[in-house]
C-alpha cells in the first residue's frame, strides 16, 4: 500500500537522517533527504505525500520550513520533531500548521502511529480503482445517488468551467472536489483548498490573495495567497456561502479577469486556476435576502453537483461501515470487529444530520471505546443512542422529524462536551459556523 508514497525527511543530523530514513523504507515508503532549508525547499517541486522535519537544522529554522511548506502545499501533513521535548515550540509548530509532532529519540511505535493517522487517505487517493465497492476518487457507494454523482464528476471533470458543490455539511463535498480534479487535465497541478468557515472575516483577504510586506501590523514578510498557490491547479473554497459580502465583489472580479492584487499592492498579477466551490447553505435564499450577489451566484453556478444526504441513500451505509472501521482499525492498530446484524439495521435507519462525517466518527467511537470482538447496540455512543436497547426508544424514533432529530442530536453532543461548542462539532461532524447557526436559528444560548 505504501509502494507509491513519498516522505520528505528534512533532519541536519546525517546519522538521525538516515537511520530515519532506513525506518521508513523498511515500511515500504520512498523517502527524500533534506539537510537544510534550501534542501527542503527545493524538495517542494517534486510530489510529497508526508514531511518530517527537525525544529533544529544547525543554523536553519525548521519553523521556516514549516512556514514555507504550509503555503506551497497546505494540504500535505507535517510532523515536526524535537529534541527538547520544549512544549512552547511543539505547540507554536500546531499554531503553524505542523498535523503533529514527535520527540526525539524518536520511538518507532510512535512514528508509525502518526503514519497510519495521517497517510491512509492520501494512499486510497492513488488506489482508487481497486476498491470493490465502486466509486470515485476516495468515494463510495454504490446506491443510484451516488452512481449519479460519479456519472456529473466524470462529465464535468472534462471541462475547465466553475463547478458549485451543494449539499449538507458533512455529505464529502471536498471529496467531490478533489475527485474532479484528480480527473482533470489539471491533475498534476496542485489543489489547494480554504474552508471559508475555518477563517475569521479579518484574515480571509490576505489568506485567499495573499499580502506584500507591511500591508498590516505584523505583515513582515510578504506571503503568497492561496489563488496565487493554486496557479495552473485547482482552487477549493468551500462554505462559499459564508464569504463576506465585502469580498464578494473582489472574488467576482477575480473570477472575471483572473488577475488580482494582493492585499496592500496595487500591482495586479494573473492566475490560471479552475474555481470549485461548495456550501451547505441555500445560496438562490441568500440572494434573495440580499446576503449573497446574484451575479458571483451565476459566476460559481455554472455546473452543479448536488450530493445527497447520508438518510437519502441507506444501501451505502453498510460499505461505508465497513469501509470506516477497516481504516480506523489501522490507524489504531486495533484488530476489526465485525458489526452485529441489529447494529447496522440502527445504523441504516436513523437520520444522521452530521451525514458521513457523523457515521465516520461514530464507527471510530465504537472501535476504540470497545473491547469485543463484534459491535453491538451496546456499543454506541450515548448522545446517539439514547438507550438503543429500548424498544420505546426504537418505536419513537419513526415519529420525530428531520428537524427534531437534528436538534436532539446537537443538543445531546453539547450536553456531553459540558457547552463546548468546538468539541459538539467535532463530534457531530460539522463546522462550528454551522452548529452557531443552528443554535441561532432555534434562539439558544
Amino acid at each position: 500500500m505504501h509502494s507509491a508514497l513519498t516522505i520528505l525527511v528534512v533532519e541536519d543530523q546525517i546519522r538521525e537522517r538516515e537511520a530515519l530514513s532506513r525506518l521508513l523504507k523498511s515500511e515500504g515508503y520512498n523517502t527524500v533527504p533534506a539537510s537544510n532549508r534550501p534542501e527542503a525547499i527545493d524538495a517542494f517541486k517534486a510530489p510529497v505525500d508526508l514531511v518530517v522535519c527537525d525544529l533544529r537544522l544547525g543554523a536553519d529554522d525548521g519553523m521556516a520550513v514549516l512556514k514555507e511548506w504550509r503555503q506551497t502545499k497546505p494540504s500535505v501533513p507535517v510532523l515536526m520533531m524535537t529534541a527538547y521535548g520544549d512544549i512552547h515550540s511543539a505547540v507554536e509548530a500546531m499554531k503553524l500548521g505542523a498535523s503533529d509532532y514527535l520527540t526525539k529519540p524518536l520511538k518507532p511505535d510512535e512514528l508509525l502511529l502518526l503514519l497510519n493517522r495521517y497517510l491512509p487517505m492520501r494512499a486510497r487517493v492513488q488506489q482508487q480503482n481497486a476498491l470493490d465497492e465502486g466509486g470515485i476518487g476516495r468515494m463510495i457507494g454504490h446506491s443510484a445517488e451516488m452512481r449519479q454523482v460519479f456519472d456529473q464528476i466524470r462529465k464535468v471533470s472534462v471541462s475547465d468551467a466553475s463547478v458549485l458543490i451543494v449539499g449538507e455539511s458533512g455529505t464529502g463535498k471536498e471529496l467531490v472536489a478533489s475527485a474532479i480534479h484528480d480527473n482533470s487535465r489539471r491533475r498534476k497541478k496542485p489543489f489547494i483548498a480554504v474552508n471559508v468557515t475555518a477563517l475569521p472575516d479579518s484574515l480571509i483577504e490576505s489568506e485567499l490573495f495573499g499580502y506584500v510586506r507591511g500591508a498590516f501590523t505584523g505583515a513582515t514578510e510578504p506571503r503568497e495567497g492561496r489563488f496565487r498557490a493554486a496557479d495552473q491547479g485547482t482552487l477549493f473554497m468551500d462554505e462559499i456561502g459564508d464569504l463576506p459580502q465585502t469580498l464578494q465583489p473582489k472574488l467576482l472580479r477575480v473570477l472575471e479577469t483572473y488577475s488580482f492584487a494582493p492585499v496592500g499592492s496595487s500591482v495586479e498579477s494573473n492566475v490560471d486556476i479552475r474555481l470549485i466551490a461548495a456550501t451547505s447553505r441555500e445560496l438562490p435564499d441568500m440572494v434573495k435576502d440580499g446576503e449573497f450577489r446574484i451575479d458571483l451566484y451565476h459566476r460559481l453556478n455554472v455546473l452543479t453537483i448536488e450530493l445527497p444526504p447520508l438518510r437519502k441513500r441507506p444501501d451505502d451505509i453498510p460499505i461505508l461501515v465497513n469501509h470506516f472501521l477497516a481504516d480506523c482499525a489501522k490507524r489504531h492498530l486495533r484488530p476489526c470487529p465485525q458489526v452485529a446484524p441489529e447494529l447496522l439495521d440502527y445504523l441504516q435507519n436513523y437520520e444522521w444530520p452530521g451525514n458521513v462525517r457523523q457515521l465516520r466518527n461514530v464507527i471510530e467511537n465504537m472501535l476504540v471505546m470497545g473491547d469485543e470482538g463484534i459491535l453491538t447496540l451496546r456499543n454506541l455512543p450515548k448522545y446517539l443512542s439514547g438507550n438503543p436497547s429500548s424498544e420505546q426508544h426504537h418505536s419513537n424514533q419513526g415519529s420525530f422529524n428531520l428537524h427534531d432529530l437534528e436538534k436532539e442530536a446537537i443538543l445531546s453532543a453539547l450536553k456531553k462536551s459540558l457547552g463546548n461548542r468546538t468539541h459538539a462539532a467535532h463530534t457531530l461532524g460539522i463546522s462550528v459556523r454551522t452548529l452557531q447557526r443552528k443554535l441561532k436559528l432555534w434562539d439558544i444560548e
